[in-house]
């Protein structure tokens, strides 16, 4: 009963925890953010498949999907939908199916489009809102707790723990909450 769908339909459910948690601390964005970057995986891997390789549709295999979840989950809910498309472009067009497709990649599709956003945006892929709080209307950009750490504007006993293991920090949309993870 072992297959490429099943193995991915897991990956997905394993997902879900961290991508719930990500929807409750930044709302619309997450959502937004998230399903820009599936819906375009999945539309440039079938573009791609059917244009270019001309090969047969390989969508049921559920790997684009999880590459778009992945993606997303490496990006900031604030990302303009723009930048999360070319995010889209590079992990599918230039990481998965330059190489062959599932399986033949050297590199995982979904951190190259990250990599390549972090170098070509770098603005807009550290500016991390603050989680939606009772003491937050709105949400505003700032470091993760470790690059204040590692930029010395916090000292290591004002970092909240407990935050960051519930969730309650900025960051990408799929590292904020280490219990989900």
């Amino acid at each position: 009963g072992d297959s490429v769908r099943r193995n991915m339909l897991n990956v997905v459910i394993a997902m879900l925890p961290a991508y719930l948690v990500s929807l409750y601390y930044f709302g619309f964005g997450a959502l937004c953010v998230s399903l820009i970057s599936i819906v375009s995986c999945l539309l440039f891997e079938f573009l791609i498949q059917k244009f270019i390789l001309k090969g047969k549709n390989t969508l049921g295999n559920m790997s684009a999907l999880v590459t778009g979840m992945l993606l997303a989950f490496n990006l900031p809910s604030n990302l303009p939908w723009w930048i999360v498309v070319i995010g889209a472009v590079v992990a599918i067009g230039v990481a998965k199916m330059t190489f062959g497709g599932l399986g033949r990649n050297p590199f995982n599709p979904a951190l190259v489009g990250r990599v390549f956003l972090l170098i070509a945006y770098p603005v807009q892929m550290t500016s991390f809102p603050q989680p939606i709080s009772p003491e937050f209307v709105d949400a505003f950009a700032g470091a993760t707790p470790l690059a204040a750490l590692k930029a010395q504007a916090v000292e290591l006993g004002d970092v909240n723990f407990l935050n960051m293991l519930s969730g309650v920090m900025p960051g990408s949309l799929g590292e904020i909450s280490a219990i989900s993870l």
